[in-house]
């Protein structure tokens, strides 16, 4: 009912002010239903435009065409033709949060033509902001005094964001000349370290399986041996070790053993015959796998210490 009633009195007063003030012929009349606006407070605009009958009318963009108010709301009405015209019109309810004294709205509208759109211009119709703080200097009677307080208020602790980037500028400064002097050697460490890790881990597994040896497992356990033997040699050496033969293998480690003893545990694997040259078969590999990791860390050294690290008074 309010906004009937709201459309119904702008309806009215528009009417009154096309008979009372005569219009420019073919332009969209705006109005005001009020002289003067509060912050925030809501307004209504009431815009209407006559035409002939058949022409379609676009009517302004809420979300441009009313700058610097805001469309909170519209509530149109539809076309009312009597005779050769035709009216639409629309009540606008409008907020503004400008602080300009004066603020003054002229919307348009688009005439729909066959190649394009023609835009009319509504002549400016202008409120005025009405504010209800008093003037610098005037006293209001019966305002409020505010009280001067001097307790002091705690303030919340902020990060301090610059120092922050300065610790982590120090740590990044300081790891690059960690790795620029003593990366080379971080790096034999860590080989060294990984390739103990990984012995370490064969030689308990060889002796888990030793520990369950026995006449009824000694099929399955020099097998397991034989494979963990083989992907280890594969590790440390890089060589395919599971896809030579036996010969290739010897010829490879450089070690006669190590063909006889594979001999070994294939008779042991595929014949099931246990013996004391089973056992000492999975000792030589075990051995062999020590002269290897042994090497290997041989090497590891040597090429770190053939290449020294670049002291702080050899730098350019």
């Amino acid at each position: 009912m309010n906004r009937l009633a709201a459309l119904w009195i702008g309806l009215t007063l528009l009417g009154g002010s096309l008979r009372g003030q005569p219009q420019p012929a073919g332009l969209p009349v705006g109005r005001f239903l009020t002289d003067s606006i509060e912050i925030g407070r809501p307004v209504q605009y009431v815009f209407s435009y006559h035409h002939a009958p058949g022409i379609d009318v676009l009517f302004p963009d809420t979300a441009t065409q009313f700058r610097p108010f805001r469309v909170t709301q519209v509530a149109i009405t539809p076309t009312l033709t009597t005779g050769s015209l035709s009216r639409d019109s629309a009540v606008y309810t409008l907020v503004s949060f400008s602080v300009d004294s004066i603020q003054s709205l002229h919307p348009s509208v688009r005439l729909v033509n066959p190649a394009d759109c023609t835009l009319i211009n509504a002549l400016p119709d202008t409120v005025f902001l009405r504010s209800r703080l008093g003037q610098p200097g005037v006293t209001v009677p019966g305002a409020t005094t505010l009280a001067t307080s001097v307790q002091l208020a705690p303030l919340q602790q902020q990060f301090n964001y610059p120092r922050l980037l300065q610790v982590v500028g120090l740590l990044v400064l300081g790891l690059l000349v960690v790795v620029l002097f003593f990366g080379k050697r971080l790096r034999q460490q860590g080989r060294l370290y990984q390739l103990s890790r990984r012995h370490n881990r064969f030689l308990a597994e060889h002796d888990r399986l030793m520990t369950n040896l026995s006449s009824e497992t000694i099929a399955d356990t020099a097998n397991q041996v034989t494979v963990a033997w083989k992907e280890y040699m594969e590790r440390l050496s890089g060589d395919a070790y599971a896809a030579l033969t036996t010969s290739e293998i010897a010829d490879l480690t450089g070690d006669d053993r190590v063909a006889d003893a594979l001999r070994t545990t294939d008779r042991t694997i595929y014949g099931g015959a246990f013996s004391e040259q089973s056992t000492g078969a999975l000792r030589v590999l075990r051995d062999v796998a020590e002269q290897t990791y042994v090497r290997s860390r041989q090497q590891i050294l040597a090429a770190d210490t053939a290449e020294p690290e670049l002291q702080p008074d050899e730098l350019p």
